[in-house]
């Protein structure tokens, strides 16, 4: 919230932009749209403000002014969202995003995960402005978290850049950081496959342990057939002895009716 002092720079800011826009905005309507924007931090409307003064054409309204705070704060506009949400796709990726796009994604990840990306494209757009327009109306601020991905090479890329467009602080990236050191110690994604592949970090007693793994699952058929063997044998002699004794009863019947 921003203290008076900071008001009446917002107002003067407000007014000097309306005007190098060729607009003229009275007092009273530069005051209501500094009391919508009062919520921000005076840093991040500053540099919304240069880049309004900077980027944008036409009249000054409260979206041209948002869009930019949500730049700033790290709240992309739709179709940057959707491409950067798009990595989520990949098991190995890390994905630094806010919650309306991760909440987004959800909405789209089924759809893409089948192929379709134009329907996920769609799906998730739709939902990510929806959001964001709810975020807005509550004055909430972008939430920016980290979905890490099983790469400890393409994470560090992915919170670096990240800090590069702003998304992270220095500070905020080095908080996530200790949280991100663990690299598994092989590749989950190949083990689906029936492969077991170390990591450059795996400890040697891990190596040993995964080469252990890589055996049993290669021996994992052989066991299979073996045991499938035995029951069908098992299953064979359960029908043997049982044909056995069926016939053993029907000789029994007919001895005693030839008995009698």
């Amino acid at each position: 919230m921003l203290n008076d002092n900071d008001l009446d720079w917002l107002i003067k800011q407000l007014i000097g932009t309306s005007e190098l826009l060729g607009q003229q905005v009275s007092p009273t309507a530069a005051a209501m749209l500094a009391d919508d924007l009062c919520c921000y931090p005076r840093e991040v409307l500053a540099k919304a403000m240069a880049r309004v003064r900077t980027e944008h054409t036409g009249r000054l309204t409260p979206k041209a002014i948002l869009d930019r705070i949500d730049e700033v704060m790290g709240r992309p506009g739709a179709n940057e969202a959707w491409a950067m949400a798009l990595n989520a796709l990949d098991e190995r990726a890390t994905v630094v995003w806010t919650s309306e796009m991760a909440e987004a994604w959800g909405v789209a990840r089924d759809v893409a995960a089948e192929g379709d990306l134009v329907g996920a494209r769609m799906a998730f757009i739709s939902a990510y402005e929806r959001l964001v327009r709810t975020a807005r109306d509550e004055r909430r601020l972008p939430e920016v978290t980290v979905s890490v991905g099983w790469d400890g090479e393409l994470r560090g890329q992915a919170v670096e850049k990240a800090v590069q467009l702003g998304y992270l602080t220095k500070e905020k990236a080095a908080e996530h950081l200790p949280s991100l050191g663990f690299t598994p110690a092989f590749n989950p994604v190949a083990l689906l496959a029936g492969k077991v592949e170390p990591t450059v970090d795996a400890s040697p007693d891990v190596r040993a342990r995964l080469a252990q793994l890589r055996d049993e699952l290669a021996s994992a058929p052989e066991r299979r057939r073996l045991a499938r063997e035995q029951q069908l044998r098992a299953e064979e002699e359960d029908l043997q002895r049982r044909k056995a004794e069926t016939q053993r009863r029907v000789d029994e019947a007919m001895a005693k009716g030839l008995a009698a």
